[in-house]
């Protein structure tokens, strides 16, 4: 088993499991010292100083000389270690620090605190409902895809988007509140032209990584067997089981084409995408590379080869259409890039956020709760392409334009892009082609689509637009 492929394995001193650019695995890290607090703030600073000495993916970006006793805490330490990596694009604040049992229950048991619905703000500050995750508190009260929110309450009284978002500081995910459970906020929302109020309470919500309602189908094409549409909201455990199912049925089916939606997808666990490669492999061997891990000059010996292993559900694809948006990161940009090397792929829809980097998991101690995730590896693919810090679009052979309409369901012939994945299925042609302003350049911000809260969640970070 590849050491990246479990969220956890044995314990050491300082766990660390691997994400991001994927994730899951586990080796060990100092704790540092110099206070007889285990877990206190010197020591938290002095861990953070000496993991990322050790195994940061740009050491020549890391500062000279630091003295940690000018940052007041490790969070204030981190952001200044990483700063130079981030004016450049490379880390993204894609490093961070979290606790050890948020994380495991996201990307172990697909669960956070929330609403259950995600969304994003145009450049209008007009936020759009993207999706509502079934059973949660958003479903109960109504809320629909294409939604657009006009009105919060945080109790007292509903006060317009347009005027709480004015100052440019305030994003709609701070408006809604901490993730916390009891939360309670009060929407108003546009939908065909009526004003419609809903009460909702945040609580704990389980995700389905693929939806019952629309995450799997065969979408028929005259003359052929039809194309397979599957939806993956994250990158989780519980995924896994559900992809198999998916992949049987369409090889049961004898379906060659496919279209894959990550539109929304953030990433997750780099076993899920290893998995999804596998399944996407029938025509490969164990002789054929999915992707190759780099590190760091230092911990070269810590590189690696992923190759394919394909499985009893596998399928043989002709072309795969990726569904891709600027929330397209990560783990979900590691199975475009890998497929793109052996077969006819496509990315439909608009560029992808850029993350070609993942990050390991390192525990303070067992008796600490805090996680620091930092940026350790980098993915290329079978034929050496990855730093794509720009997006992916630059580096594909198809990458088709389309709009994220909102008028239909995800994996409707109606919606834009399904029905803009479909033409290039049909034709091997785009309509229309993602140009991007930034080709060949590393992006320095996060999309403005998808903002985060001031201090955002666990979730924020793997399901961008999480509410």
């Amino acid at each position: 088993m590849h050491p990246l492929t479990l969220l956890a394995l044995s314990a050491l001193m300082a766990t660390m499991a691997g994400c991001g650019g994927g994730g899951g695995g586990n080796a060990g890290g100092g704790t540092g010292g110099g206070t007889n607090d285990p877990c206190g703030e010197a020591t938290r600073k002095q861990w953070v100083l000496n993991v990322a000495r050790e195994w940061y993916l740009f050491p020549d970006l890391l500062p000279a000389s630091v003295d940690i006793a000018g940052y007041p805490t490790a969070e204030d330490l981190l952001d200044a270690l990483t700063a130079t990596a981030r004016a450049q694009g490379k880390d993204r604040f894609f490093s961070y620090l979290t606790t050890k049992s948020a994380e495991d229950s996201l990307l172990g048991e697909g669960q956070f605190v929330g609403f259950g619905f995600r969304s994003r703000t145009d450049t209008g500050n007009r936020p759009f409902v993207l999706d509502v995750f079934e059973g949660s508190p958003a479903a109960a009260a109504g809320l629909q895809r294409g939604d657009e929110v006009i009105a919060v309450d945080q109790g007292s009284g509903f006060v317009p988007v347009s005027q709480s978002l004015a100052d440019g500081a305030t994003t709609f995910t701070d408006l809604l509140g901490a993730a916390d459970v009891g939360i309670q906020r009060g929407l108003r929302v546009l939908r065909n032209g009526q004003a419609i109020e809903m009460q909702l309470s945040k609580r704990t919500v389980t995700i389905d990584p693929v939806p019952d309602s629309f995450g799997t189908r065969v979408l028929p094409v005259t003359g052929t067997t039809g194309v397979g549409y599957l939806n993956l909201r994250s990158y989780i455990s519980t995924s896994d089981p559900q992809l198999r199912t998916a992949f049987q049925s369409f090889r049961t089916q004898n379906v060659r084409d496919f279209i894959i939606d990550l539109r929304y997808n953030g990433g997750g666990l780099v076993s899920t995408a290893e998995l999804i490669d596998n399944l996407l492999g029938g025509d490969r061997t164990a002789a054929d590379t999915q992707y190759t891990i780099v590190h760091s000059p230092g911990k070269s010996g810590q590189n690696s080869t992923v190759r394919f292993q394909p499985q009893a559900q596998s399928v043989r694809p002709v072309r795969i259409a990726f569904l891709t948006t600027a929330a397209t990161a990560s783990a979900s940009e590691i199975n475009i890039n890998a497929m793109h090397a052996w077969t006819e792929v496509a990315i439909v829809g608009s560029d992808t956020y850029g993350k070609p980097v993942g990050q390991l998991a390192f525990d303070l101690g067992n008796a600490c709760t805090d996680r620091l995730r930092l940026v350790t590896f980098k993915t290329v693919n079978a034929q050496g392409v990855g730093d794509y810090y720009e997006g992916l679009a630059s580096r594909m052979t198809f990458a088709c334009a389309a709009d994220d309409t909102l008028g239909a369901p995800m994996g409707d012939p109606a919606d834009g892009l399904t029905q803009a994945a479909l033409q290039w299925i049909n034709t091997g042609a785009c309509a229309s082609v993602i140009s991007s302003s930034v080709a060949g350049q590393a992006k320095t911000s996060p999309s403005s689509r998808h903002p985060p809260s001031r201090q955002p969640s666990v979730a924020e970070r793997w399901l961008p637009g999480i509410q």
